[in-house]
């Protein structure tokens, strides 16, 4: 009777998109698999989605460990976030088993975190948790996270918790901004990466105001031939990222290397942001960072 453990396929499972990375014995990938099906294109039939993508990824039995918004509450199942005074290194220990009707198939979801700031507004995040504690796995020391994207996250680590966790919906709202209303057109001449403009959208932020006030500023420095239009777009890239990083510097010093965990492009306009504010930064791939975390999750919980 062979004893061989099944192999370990982890799954980023989020709202519009989702990755796999099929595990061997030694931990080394053996296959990866990326797919627009996220959570809201399955249409609430997770169970065949995944037994779908196990085909594609030609896997009959497998210890599949999925994280992200697959545990939301629109997910497969809302596995409840974890309080802020529970350790990373007890989520091994918090996964959440969603049972299924495929064969050979062990199915488990990584819950998130939620935290409250000073003024007892809630806050929360379902996939970052994973990534940073894959991170930490690869050798990262603790202190500040930032992992950018449609909702970025900043998040401080200290002695294995979560210390402080804040969300910006930086990308939500250049998508948004860019799409529609009155800088909508401006986008629509803009060239890729003005550093110039980028650093002084950052500048703009650093100076204080509201950033309805800010943000309208945009306009009036095109209409006034302050600026060009087709730097618009990078100005407004850095006044987003700049007020992520003014909030974070009101609420707590940011001392020594902020780690980041983002795609190439986006981790490149955060390291020039806090490299603008006299910051180092250490970039670390998400693809790395999430084998080493499911690795760290089946290790730990058997």
């Amino acid at each position: 009777m062979s004893t061989a453990q099944p192999p370990l396929v982890g799954i980023d499972w989020g709202t519009t998109n989702r990755r796999a990375y099929l595990l061997g014995e030694n931990g080394q990938v053996l296959r990866t698999h990326t797919d627009d099906q996220g959570i809201l294109a399955v249409k609430g039939d997770f169970e065949r989605s995944l037994a779908n993508l196990l085909a594609s990824m030609q896997v009959r039995e497998a210890d599949v460990l999925m994280s992200g918004m697959v545990g939301s509450r629109n997910g497969w199942r809302d596995v409840p976030y974890l309080d802020t005074t529970r350790v990373l290194t007890e989520l091994p220990q918090a996964l959440v088993t969603v049972e299924t009707s495929l064969p050979g198939i062990r199915c488990r979801i990584t819950p998130g975190y939620r935290s409250s700031d000073e003024a007892g507004m809630p806050d929360v995040m379902r996939g970052e948790e994973t990534q940073i504690l894959g991170a930490l796995a690869c050798g990262a020391p603790e202190g500040w996270f930032v992992l950018p994207g449609t909702h970025c996250k900043w998040v401080y680590v200290e002695r294995g918790r979560i210390q402080h966790l804040l969300t910006f919906m930086t990308g939500e709202l250049f998508g948004l901004m860019s799409e529609r209303g009155t800088l909508a057109a401006l986008m629509q001449h803009h060239e890729v990466d003005v550093p110039e403009a980028f650093r002084a959208g950052l500048d703009a932020a650093a100076s204080g105001g509201a950033f309805s006030h800010r943000a309208f500023s945009c306009r009036a420095l095109v209409v006034t031939d302050s600026m060009p239009a087709a730097h618009a777009a990078s100005w407004l890239s850095g006044l987003l990222i700049g007020t992520e990083l003014h909030e974070i510097g009101r609420r707590t010093a940011v001392q020594g290397v902020v780690q980041i965990v983002g795609s190439p492009e986006l981790a490149e306009r955060y390291e020039a942001a806090l490299a603008h504010t006299g910051l180092k930064a250490l970039r670390w791939q998400p693809d790395k960072v999430y084998v080493a975390a499911v690795r760290t999750l089946a290790g730990a919980s058997g």
